[in-house]
């Protein structure tokens, strides 16, 4: 973001076009690899965290600023949102998964390894993270 800074304190390039290139040139970065990560509360509290941060620094908006969340999204209006394009990626390579017919990845990512599992909590899976999002099981996919 850095390197960025001087497109972003232009006055010459409008407000679109500085949205466009965090689009193209940042959350990419950021996203890379997301298609496989089991995302948990926390960490989408930080992803959102710093989909915000990067639209108030877009808008020069201090830290000490009281905006609300909603006014900042209002005035960028991303469209959607960096959770979102992190889930569509998601389901996209899901659905890849799906069709192949006996590949190792897709026995990994629907947990098809048997063995023994350490003490505890169940630790969430890559699958979880599907159902609860579609909120529907797995044999209705």
């Amino acid at each position: 973001m850095t390197n960025l800074d001087s497109i972003f304190k232009s006055r010459d390039i409008t407000l679109p076009t500085k949205v466009r290139l965090v689009k193209a040139m940042v959350f990419p970065v950021v996203m890379y690899g997301c298609e496989s990560w089991t995302v948990k509360k926390a960490e989408s509290q930080r992803i959102d965290a710093f989909e915000l941060w990067c639209w108030r620094r877009l808008l020069r908006v201090p830290w000490t600023a009281r905006r609300s969340n909603q006014s900042i999204l209002k005035e960028i209006s991303p469209g959607i949102s960096l959770e979102g394009m992190m889930l569509k990626l998601k389901l996209q390579y899901f659905g890849h998964l799906m069709r192949r017919v006996d590949s190792l990845e897709k026995t990994l990512m629907l947990g098809g390894i048997g063995g023994r599992r350490r003490r505890g909590r169940q630790r969430m899976r890559w699958l979880d993270g599907i159902t609860d999002s579609m909120d529907v099981s797995l044999s209705e996919l």
